[in-house]
């Protein structure tokens, strides 16, 4: 045949079909492909039928997958939280650094700011879940740093000769120190590492407490409070205290505040000057002013301390008041935080909120002479310095 007849109508070429055997040999592939679809329906149906089969699962067995996704949650949460305490680090030790920076070139507010910036930080992770999820060194660190910038916080509050604040933070940083010594469980490695940071802590705490308590060179403490005592409470003390103004005395708390400390009068102590006047003396802190007490309840600004007894408020304004009477005490007693909670749990002192009006107000013969100021009410600076 010519080329032509070897052509479809549509002009192309025709191929050529296929011989004997080929054919045989396409059809077998075919009727392969036809049984291969029909198993893989079987397939499915089996697969789908085993599916319906399954049970839907038991609650024991749908809290154990609630379970498993609460601990994926947990993982996530807790690898945040690290992340967060090695951030809260780095803070605490770059304010550590700028703080000394400007302790050395006697900025000393700058460094106190610098140091609460740090410490105050890090206090809130000491304090919650993230320090049980970082590793044990982490945590071991973190109060390291916080005991070295408390200590410095000390030293500078010293320099300032603001004893009592010096004193707070030394205290804090032996905190630390005792926490350190808790992780570890072993005295010989804490005393290896940070022996020589609890030496200094210990020396800071001592000198700032021999300017704020004279004679008393040992501080207790306590970040446990006791409970019932604040503002009313009478206290008087148990022991002797080095021949200081505490020995045998009674105090009134007139200020508790549990993140600050307390303050409060020595009610049966007194001095007589050169020139025979007599004076309450209230405590060893600032002994040249004067703290007073009064009996006006309705003075403004006035603050009950316990029946008719009342601390603040205008003291000229009170003394013009009929009935009026006013008591002056020269220096007050002061504790830091947690210090008088450990005194008394150290059974330095007893205490009840039974106190009376009487102890602060003495017969009218005893105020007369307790009490000699000048016209105007004001405290002659000249005299005081006799005291």
């Amino acid at each position: 045949k010519s080329t032509a007849d070897k052509m479809d109508i549509q002009g192309e070429e025709m191929s050529p079909g296929p011989t004997f055997g080929e054919e045989d040999t396409f059809r077998e592939e075919e009727e392969e492909m036809e049984e291969d679809d029909d198993s893989s329906d079987d397939e499915k149906f089996e697969v789908e039928k085993s599916l319906e089969d399954i049970p839907p699962p038991t609650q024991e067995e749908m809290l154990k997958i609630q379970k498993l996704e609460d601990i994926v949650v947990t993982v996530k949460l807790l690898l945040q939280q690290v992340g967060e305490y090695k951030q809260t680090r780095a803070l605490i030790e770059e304010m550590r650094q700028k703080g000394n920076a400007s302790f050395k070139e006697d900025k000393i507010e700058d460094a106190l700011r610098f140091y609460a910036t740090g410490f105050q930080a890090a206090e809130k992770l000491v304090c919650g879940a993230e320090d049980l999820s970082a590793p044990l060194e982490e945590r071991i660190e973190m109060r390291h740093l916080l005991a070295i910038v408390y200590s410095n916080a000390s030293a500078a509050e010293f320099k300032l000769k603001r004893f009592e604040r010096a004193a707070k933070w030394a205290v804090r940083a032996r905190e630390r120190l005792i926490s350190i010594h808790c992780l570890l469980k072993g005295k010989d490695e804490f005393v290896k590492r940070f022996g020589e940071l609890e030496k200094k802590v210990k020396n800071r705490i001592r000198q700032a407490l021999t300017h704020v308590i004279p004679r008393i060179s040992l501080v207790r403490h306590s970040a446990i409070p006791v409970e019932g005592v604040g503002v009313g409470t009478l206290l008087r003390s148990n022991r002797d205290m080095g021949g200081s103004i505490f020995d045998d005395s009674t105090v009134l708390l007139f200020e508790h505040e549990r993140d600050e400390g307390c303050r409060g009068l020595v009610l049966n102590k007194s001095a007589t000057l050169s020139n025979g006047e007599t004076r309450r003396m209230g405590g060893p802190v600032h002994p040249r002013e004067r703290v007073y007490l009064h009996n006006v309840a309705d003075l403004p600004d006035a603050k009950r301390i316990i029946d008719g007894v009342y601390f603040g408020g205008d003291i000229e304004e009170a003394r013009r008041r009929e009935g009026a009477r006013v008591e002056s005490f020269y220096g007050f007693a002061a504790w830091f935080q947690g210090q008088l909670d450990g005194e008394i749990r150290n059974e330095d002192w007893t205490w009840t909120n039974d106190a009376s009006a009487d102890l602060v107000f003495p017969a009218e013969e005893e105020s007369k002479t307790s009490n000699c100021e000048n016209s105007n009410g004001e405290s002659s600076h000249g005299k005081d310095e006799k005291v």
